[in-house]
């Protein structure tokens, strides 16, 4: 199928969003700092939460898309299972080796051996989180994307769409309760990141095959736009109480209103909007897999730069140059056919 566009460009865009996620600007800010700092860490990264939920429809909707012309789901869905599993073995490999230079200054000359063996140590103590988040925190994206593929694609291929509309909404309820809304009268609490797994994966992915059971059109922009401004709306809302009533920490992954935003942030990629028409962008965008697998190798190698320079000007300078030095890495090993399966 030919590529949209505007998808690879607003995959860019989200890509930048998770960088910022990752680099965390103004978070963890000196006492000493105005508490504009504060908030504006709060802002951009929970702003910035489109993103991955983006990331599960749109890959639900290009699933969708596949299995449409196919007589096997089962066998589409394999094919991009192994594909999964390959990418998520290969960089879990890169992260254990000492790639992360800038630690000499933190621990001498074999700083970074040093990291990779603490990092593996301390993986090999917990091997549940190993198993869904590889040895990178994320990593786990991957992982929560294979099991949203292999729920949907049971339930599909049994007709069981009713079904899995019901499962995806109850683990995404569950992975509330036990995150978001853990400190609330109706928390639940477990010795389990949520977030990782089928929780909130399924219900998005689940979404964007919906979407692709209808024609995209103009109006989806219009639409899309909607939906994410309400989505933000109904995000930062329940954020509020949920701080306000209960303690709970600013900095959440999903709660009700995100997924509005996942859907809303779809719908206007897939509008074909001349606003996200740019060959030159898109060019980028199609590079967003590697740049995500990739990137946190710059997050990690600036980090002390991070630590040493508070200016405002720096904390979007480290995202730009993350992306940056991402996107540059990537097109250089897109070059050869032995990198290239774990990047494009």
């Amino acid at each position: 199928m030919n590529r949209i566009v505007s998808v690879d460009v607003f995959k860019l865009l989200a890509i930048t969003a998770v960088i910022a996620i990752h680099t965390e600007p103004f978070r963890g800010s000196a006492s000493g700092e105005s508490n504009l700092y504060q908030y504006l860490g709060v802002l951009i990264n929970q702003l910035s939460r489109f993103a991955v939920p983006f990331f599960f429809v749109i890959s639900g909707y290009f699933w969708g898309t596949k299995i449409k012309g196919s007589v096997s789901v089962a066998s589409v869905s394999i094919s991009i299972a192994k594909r999964i599993c390959l990418i998520f073995a290969a960089w879990s490999v890169i992260y254990a080796l000492p790639y992360n230079i800038s630690s000499i200054f933190e621990h001498g000359l074999l700083g970074s051996i040093t990291v990779a063996y603490c990092n593996l140590i301390n993986l090999s103590k917990d091997p549940v989180t190993l198993m869904m988040q590889g040895t990178k925190v994320h990593l786990w994206f991957l992982i929560a994307l294979l099991f949203s593929l292999g729920i949907s694609s049971l339930l599909v291929e049994k007709e069981k769409q009713n079904t899995l509309i019901a499962i995806s909404v109850m683990l995404y309820l569950i992975g509330l309760l036990a995150r978001a809304y853990s400190d609330t009268p109706l928390g639940i609490h477990i010795n389990f990141n949520t977030r990782n797994g089928p929780f909130f994966g399924t219900i998005f992915f689940v979404s964007g095959y919906f979407l692709a059971n209808r024609t995209p059109e103009p109006g989806w922009f219009s639409k899309g736009v909607t939906l994410l401004g309400v989505g933000w709306i109904f995000h930062f809302s329940e954020l509020y109480v949920l701080c306000k009533l209960f303690g709970t920490n600013p900095y959440q992954d999903y709660v009700i209103g995100t997924y509005l935003m996942g859907i809303g942030a779809a719908m206007v990629s897939l509008s074909n909007n001349a606003l996200f028409r740019n060959d030159t962008l898109g060019d980028v965008g199609k590079l967003t897999l590697g740049i995500y697998g990739i990137h946190f190798v710059f997050v990690d190698i600036l980090r002390p730069l991070d630590i040493l320079i508070s200016a405002w000007p720096w904390k979007i300078g480290y995202i730009v140059l993350v992306l940056l030095f991402s996107a540059v890495s990537v097109m250089i090993l897109s070059k050869s056919k032995y990198t290239r399966s774990i990047i494009i």
